[in-house]
């Protein structure tokens, strides 16, 4: 992802979460850009969201997909692809089950469409 469209990316996730309903009231610490980490691999978001116990507005992020905590100390990450969100993801299950790679594939591969309509290939 190129610099430009990444700050972008981030500016729009950075909204998106203070418009979020749970998000916008975290304030230990407080939601904001530095809550979103990026990740450099599958892998690496994966290694982080299987973690576990993150702060409310805690979001990870790989390429066009973010994920922000909804629930303090939680598993309940709200999904945004480019700029828009249209899930929440809890992903310890889903780990555990071997299904993580495959559901970012599937969200990575998906339109937007697909997404809104939540008919992305969930399962393997």
């Amino acid at each position: 992802m190129e610099n430009w469209e990444e700050k972008k990316l981030l500016n729009d996730w950075l909204e998106i979460g203070k418009n979020n309903p749970w998000i916008k009231y975290a304030c230990d610490p407080p939601f904001r850009l530095q809550s979103l980490v990026k990740c450099a691999s599958p892998e690496s978001l994966e290694h982080y969201l299987a973690m576990g116990n993150w702060c409310l507005g805690q979001g990870f992020y790989y390429q066009n997909l973010c994920f922000i905590n909804q629930i303090n100390g939680g598993d309940e990450w709200l999904t945004i692809k480019d700029n828009y969100s249209f899930e929440s993801i809890t992903f310890l299950d889903i780990i555990k089950r071997g299904e993580f790679m495959h559901l970012i594939q599937s969200l990575l591969a998906a339109s937007k469409e697909e997404c809104i309509n939540l008919t992305y290939n969930k399962g393997n």
